[in-house]
């Protein structure tokens, strides 16, 4: 009995080991980016990211322009990176509505900002799957756009390393009126109103 407990144990931690081998969330790479406001592109915070083959979570640490006032963070995807015209940003958007670069862009956090006796402050935490995001419905264009946004809204299953990422920080510090809140917090707002940004391209080891 001592014999057949004992060969017992060494199956279950030979088992234990292999499944540990295969985990698709290990190893994970950790990039840091700078944030960098839109329009003086000054750096004004941090952020980082940790991905695996299928996930990612970070932080985005930053001052911002106001304090007292809603923000939300997005999630601005681009799945296929060798489709954008040059370097990845708006113009993909423009261009064909994000389908070359395969543009995903889904909510990935919002609160009002602190105050810090100068400055107003963020600081988000946000994570996404691959496989998982918005549903078409949660995200509801402004006034007088009456369709979905023509982009994804997916990180793409087992892409969490190739995917180069950005991080758009939307301001709501005068949104139109009269305010529709579910579309200015549920929605990114153009270009024009992102106050700042932080861009990770995808990691060395992408295909692995």
């Amino acid at each position: 009995m001592k014999v057949l407990k004992t060969s017992t144990l060494a199956v279950v931690c030979w088992s234990l080991s292999i499944v540990a081998v295969a985990d698709p969330d290990k190893p994970r790479d950790f990039q840091a980016a700078p944030v960098e406001n839109a329009a003086s592109g000054a750096k004004v915070g941090a952020a980082w990211l940790r991905r695996s083959k299928n996930s990612v979570e970070g932080r985005i640490m930053t001052t911002v322009d106001f304090a007292g006032i809603p923000y939300t963070v997005w999630w601005v995807i681009f799945n296929n990176p060798a489709g954008c015209i040059a370097e990845c940003g708006p113009a993909d958007l423009a261009a064909d509505g994000g389908a070359a670069a395969d543009v995903a862009i889904l909510n990935a956090s919002g609160a009002i900002s602190a105050a810090d006796g100068v400055n107003g402050v963020i600081n988000f935490d946000m994570s996404v799957i691959g496989g998982e995001g918005a549903s078409i419905g949660s995200q509801v264009p402004p006034p007088p756009a009456a369709d979905a946004p023509p982009w994804n809204r997916v990180l793409k299953k087992n892409n969490a390393r190739c995917a180069e990422i950005h991080l758009d920080l939307n301001v709501h510090a005068n949104p139109p009126s009269p305010v529709n809140w579910v579309s200015e917090l549920t929605f990114p707002r153009p270009p024009g109103n992102t106050e700042s940004f932080a861009i990770f391209k995808p990691t060395a080891d992408c295909d692995e």
